[in-house]
């Protein structure tokens, strides 16, 4: 297997959803043009591809010609393997939220060779819905120094196509949070994981040696170890963790062991 910094760059396919003015769409297709892009689709379009866009997209004209419609986000992502939304709205998405600068140096490095990417952009009045969240696999943010500011559509396709594409990706010696809402989970919270764990697998009989179990949790001490999990990542898997022994303790109850 190749090492992440082995791996080609994935080739972004660029999707504008419900876009609303003409010129967008131009601008756009100057900026994907100037980056190499091939594919470039549209879904569900509120105005037309027209002379104004034409006229916006310069030496992007070409590009214009080879548009695609899609009636929905989801037959967009068909044939994507790994979709982006651009967005800054989070909610129950927290978990897989990023700066779109962490995405690309962290997150998507570790992905599947040759991956198909696509880049997804709401209108320029209300931007991805929940919905078309739900159809994404990660979203991300480009970062603004204004609390409330926000970029043009076309400015906004520049700067990501700029991060996928253009930017070096060599890490500084201390690279990034994953996440830009979690951190990284505390030693003595991963300590507190595999405690648990080990409590809970000697409750099922795993591994049907006993002696073995020491064993095997250095071998799931290296794991966590070496998986950077964050807080939210250690949370899920403790509740987990606290269901399956609630579970064992009904079933060692009286009334458990009727049922």
């Amino acid at each position: 297997m190749k090492s992440p910094s082995e791996k080609p760059p994935a080739k972004p396919i660029l999707i504008l959803v419900e876009t609303m003015g003409s010129a967008n769409i131009g601008s756009t297709a100057r900026t994907a043009a100037a980056f190499g892009l091939t594919e470039f689709r549209l879904v569900a379009p509120r105005c037309k591809v027209n002379e104004e866009s034409k006229k916006w997209a310069c030496s992007g004209a070409q590009l214009l010609e080879n548009i695609e419609v899609f009636p929905d986000l989801a037959a967009a992502l068909l044939d994507v393997d790994i979709a982006v939304a651009l967005s800054r709205r989070v909610g129950r998405y927290r978990h897989r939220h990023f700066n779109l600068v962490s995405l690309q140096d962290s997150i998507l490095p570790a992905m599947v060779d040759g991956a198909q990417v696509a880049y997804v952009f709401g209108n320029e009045k209300s931007g991805l819905s929940r919905a078309h969240l739900d159809l994404c696999h990660f979203s991300a943010e480009i970062p603004v120094l204004a609390e409330s500011g926000s970029l043009n559509l076309a400015h906004a396709v520049t700067v990501t196509l700029y991060e996928v594409l253009a930017r070096p990706t060599a890490k500084a010696d201390k690279p990034e949070p994953k996440s830009i809402h979690e951190e990284a989970a505390p030693l003595e919270r991963l300590q507190d994981l595999l405690r648990k764990s080990e409590r809970t697998l000697e409750r099922v009989g795993f591994p049907r040696e006993a002696s073995s179990l020491g064993a095997e949790m250095v071998k799931l001490d290296r794991l966590v170890q070496r998986s950077g999990m964050e807080n939210w990542e250690v949370r899920l898997l403790l509740a987990m963790i606290k269901q399956v022994n609630t579970r064992l303790d009904d079933l060692q109850s009286p009334s458990g062991s009727r049922a």
